[in-house]
């Protein structure tokens, strides 16, 4: 999901622990960082990554040359 409100925690814990889902991997928390003891992190069907899903290597390489672009512009502009 895009934002950890977008998903019912409580709900999801239910159908894990349920087994009306068999998994889940999330990214993003209703409450971020998620402590070390929330209920999540003690199902073993589940997938936890700290808030980094957008962070691939192609993501970074964009991010690299934009900062580039944009610090080649500035010079630029102070010629």
């Amino acid at each position: 999901t895009s934002r950890g409100a977008v998903v019912d925690t409580k709900a999801l814990i239910k159908a894990l622990n349920e087994g009306w889902i068999a998994g889940a991997g999330l990214d993003v928390y209703e409450e971020e960082p998620l402590p070390p003891n929330h209920p999540l992190t003690q199902l073993d069907n589940v997938v936890l990554t700290p808030h980094i899903g957008a962070s691939t290597e192609e993501a970074q390489e964009r991010a690299g040359i934009d900062a580039v672009k944009k610090i080649l512009e500035l010079i630029k502009e102070l010629k």
